[in-house]
């Protein structure tokens, strides 16, 4: 006769694959990635054809036989949702909660997300360009809500580069990666702004970026962490050579407004003169 103990072993453990199931799909429906799709299907699969003998079963030796395979396939879906290993699925598990937490306070688990996909450096550099867009919000009279959809858009603008395929030469790697982003976090709850922010980041004043967008046309956001970006990258060589390099293109590539911000900002750091 079938016991209560293995029913409810089966049953708990059923709904811990399908939870696995669910969370896999969110991930697959984030990043496409096929292997939290397969994943997801495993899950699913497993609890609900062992659940199918219940009714056929009077002596429990089918739900007990089953019990071993249900709770290897819960116990690699847990250790499968863990990993930090496969990009995509990573993505697709952690960014919404890690942005939810961002937006309430506790940046942690987003930085840790950032440098696992991006390493070390480029999470470097995510970081330092959201505090220098940051510190240019209130200058540029940025509403709070809309500067902290910019910083979040700083932190996250080249999180679809471990994601893009190899890059045709009429689409850099840059544009393939902003787009990536874009898309991916276009799907996260109350992070279209910050899509938007990231898809139009690599626009020019001039107009003849990858969108056609020009001038004000542009989302602010995304004219202040172009400046940002551009000025991190080239202060690698110093600030006087960043200066210069963001001052030749105003007007032409970054919004004029903003390079005389960013200039004036670095004028009255210390020490930022003899740089």
């Amino acid at each position: 006769m079938l016991t209560a103990g293995p029913l409810v072993a089966l049953l708990m453990l059923s709904i811990a694959a399908a939870y696995g199931a669910w969370r896999f799909w969110c991930a697959h429906a984030l990043t496409g990635c096929r292997l939290a799709l397969l994943a997801s299907g495993i899950s699913l699969l497993a609890p609900l054809s062992a659940l199918s003998m219940v009714p056929l079963d009077r002596n429990g030796t089918h739900v007990q036989a089953s019990l071993p395979a249900v709770g290897a396939v819960a116990a690699a879906g847990f250790v499968l949702s863990r990993t930090r290993r496969v990009a995509p699925l990573t993505l697709g598990l952690w960014l919404p909660t890690a942005v939810g937490q961002w937006r309430h306070g506790q940046p942690a688990p987003l930085s840790s997300l950032i440098e696992t996909l991006l390493g070390p450096p480029a999470a470097a550099h995510a970081s330092r360009t959201a505090a220098l867009a940051e510190s240019l919000a209130e200058p540029l009279s940025i509403a709070r809500a809309d500067a902290d959809d910019m910083v979040l858009a700083a932190l996250l603008h080249a999180l679809g580069t471990p994601l893009a395929p190899a890059a045709a030469p009429s689409c850099p790697p840059a544009a393939a990666s902003r787009a990536i982003a874009a898309n991916v976090l276009r799907r996260v709850p109350g992070c279209q702004p910050v899509a938007a922010a990231i898809a139009a980041a690599g626009e020019r004043w001039d107009g003849s970026g990858p969108l056609g967008l020009s001038g004000e046309a542009v989302p602010v956001a995304a004219r202040i962490i172009a400046v940002a970006d551009a000025f991190d990258r080239a202060s690698e060589n110093g600030l006087a050579p960043a200066r210069a390099a963001i001052r030749q293109g105003s007007g032409t590539a970054y919004d004029p407004v903003v390079v005389s911000e960013l200039l004036h900002m670095f004028r009255e750091w210390p020490g930022a003169a003899t740089a």
